[in-house]
């Protein structure tokens, strides 16, 4: 738009008509107000040159120290003021007055004449700025809305942005809130969730994009800030109602697309909404699945095995990976894998890893004590325990407690499961690897792994997956992707084991391509602590 076309302020148009009105009628003011019985509300003010301004001093006074014009209307042109009222709506006066006249003896016409005009311009300005501010915000909450996200995406492609968060949030059953309560208190429910997100995002943009669905983006925050205000807003939603949110997010630091990282953290949130559904159909319960996890914890029922990991070459054992298996009262010893699943789902598996991490702590400290050799021990955690913000103070905690080396541990963590970006994993195992606990890339070559995941993030040893040693024998791709793998990392200077070596052929194989180490059942399956000592520690 040209600046001859462009729309004027209506501070500006007010200007230009006071001043007319005041060089006409040869006063040293020209005043716009509009009041009620109690107070000014809006004061417009034009003052000849050299005369200093009083409209912050007349709004500020009482009513009853108001000027005689603005309390009264003053029509006799003999007098030094005039003054014309006119009523608005809602018990509001607009008055039009000019102060100090001059030029005695003026017709009024013209300032009844200006008065409606100036007060319909007003009000049309006033529609105009809220119909604007309603095309970029939500009625309800206030948040900006879809349009202004719209809006900031393609604001956001011109940004140097040195970290973006995303945040997505959907209400969980909005429906029944305003079936079973009535829309007033689903109104509340939408408002409250809202403030939630900008008390622990103030510098983000928060969006109500649907009915029920909110988005926060967070520029330039560490991961490390990002996350502990999604652990925050989360903690204070589940205080208001169990359940009452679902929450899913992203992070990324370099190459950032806004775009698709918004997409990453709905694709989560959704995710999340179906573990939810999934379990409030199978009639699951938070708190009583927590309850018996941690007295199955207290009790013993979650015994910790060793897998030995095996120099590919030398065929002997160089560490172990620590796994669980559940004793069920009735069916003795069983592998928990849907056990788990459901405590992934209900983000519960942080209990279980920890005690893993504690069990393994208590080993290798009885293993110095006994002078057993020392073999480094990995422990699988789970996403959801990767992405608590003080997952590395309570390891910390449980390290110091046994004495133990932290050369002897090490955590396996993996970008296949799909909920933690690449960017946030990198952030997730440098902060493991900044408390002297070595991390180890599980899973490399399983469904969503990529390359790139070597550039981003800092590990010290890399675990080929078995999807890749399955085919290894007889499919030219796989050996070519797994000789690529292991390239790559000599270069790095990190270590290469394979999972699921269960063939002499898959083990020639590996060897050949330079793997370092090895597991699978080929060596051994997971066995007993006791029993792995006597196999392996003590012979």
């Amino acid at each position: 738009m040209s600046e001859n076309n462009k729309m004027r302020s209506i501070l500006e148009i007010m200007n230009d008509v006071l001043s007319t009105v005041r060089d006409y009628y040869d006063s040293e003011y020209a005043y716009y107000i509009e009041k009620d019985e109690y107070e000014i509300l809006t004061i417009y003010e034009w003052c000849a040159e050299n005369i200093p301004w009083q409209r912050d001093r007349i709004k500020m006074l009482e009513p009853e120290q108001l000027p005689r014009w603005v309390q009264h209307e003053i029509t006799d042109t003999r007098d030094e003021c005039y003054s014309v009222f006119q009523g608005l709506d809602e018990g509001i006066t607009a008055i039009l007055a000019v102060v100090n006249v001059r030029r005695g003896g003026c017709d009024l016409s013209l300032m009844r004449a200006v008065l409606p005009y100036i007060s319909q311009a007003i009000i049309l300005h006033k529609t105009q700025k809220q119909q604007e501010y309603l095309s970029y915000h939500d009625d309800l909450t206030g948040l900006l809305n879809r349009n202004s996200f719209v809006a900031y995406l393609a604001e956001a492609k011109k940004k140097q942005l040195k970290s973006v968060g995303a945040l997505s949030a959907d209400i969980n059953g909005l429906k029944n809130f305003n079936k079973e309560f009535g829309r007033e208190y689903g109104d509340e429910v939408v408002i409250r969730v809202g403030e939630i997100l900008e008390e622990f995002f103030r510098s983000a943009n928060v969006y109500r994009l649907t009915g029920d669905e909110y988005l926060a983006i967070v520029e330039n925050i560490s991961y490390e800030k990002f996350m502990k205000g999604v652990q925050a807003a989360h903690t204070k939603l589940e205080n208001i109602s169990l359940g009452l949110v679902t929450l899913g997010y992203a992070w990324e630091k370099a190459n950032i697309d806004v775009d698709v990282l918004v997409s990453d953290a709905e694709d989560m949130m959704r995710e999340e909404k179906k573990k939810y559904y999934k379990n409030l159909r199978k009639g699951h319960h938070e708190p009583i699945i927590k309850q018996d996890l941690l007295d199955d914890l207290k009790s013993g029922n979650f015994i910790v095995c060793l897998l030995p990991i095996m120099d590919a070459h030398s065929n002997e054992v160089v560490g172990a990976e620590a796994l669980v298996r559940y004793h069920h009262k009735d069916l003795g010893i069983m592998n928990p894998e849907r056990y788990i699943a459901l405590l992934e789902e209900t983000k519960l598996s942080y209990h279980l890893d920890l005690h893993v991490f504690e069990e393994v702590c208590r080993t290798l400290q009885r293993w110095e004590r006994e002078d057993l050799p020392m073999i480094p021990v990995s422990v699988n955690f789970a996403v959801s325990t990767l992405r608590k913000p003080d997952i590395t103070e309570k390891m910390q905690a449980i390290v110091e407690k046994y004495h133990v080396s932290c050369e002897y541990l090490q955590i396996e963590v993996s970008e296949s499961r799909g909920d933690m970006n690449q960017e946030m994993l990198a952030e997730t195992g440098n902060k493991i690897r900044k408390a002297n606990v070595r991390v180890v890339l599980d899973h490399f070559g399983a469904k969503n792994s990529s390359f790139t995941i070597l550039s981003l993030m800092e590990f010290d040893g890399l675990k080929l997956d078995s999807s890749l040693v399955d085919n290894i024998v007889g499919n030219r791709r796989s050996q070519i992707v797994s000789q690529a793998v292991i390239d790559v990392c000599r270069r790095l200077g990190v270590t290469v084991s394979a999972s699921g070596v269960d063939t002499q052929d898959q083990l020639n194989i590996l060897k050949e391509m330079g793997c370092d180490c090895v597991q699978g059942t080929l060596f051994n399956k997971p066995i007993t602590i006791e029993t792995f000592e006597v196999r392996y520690l003590k012979g």
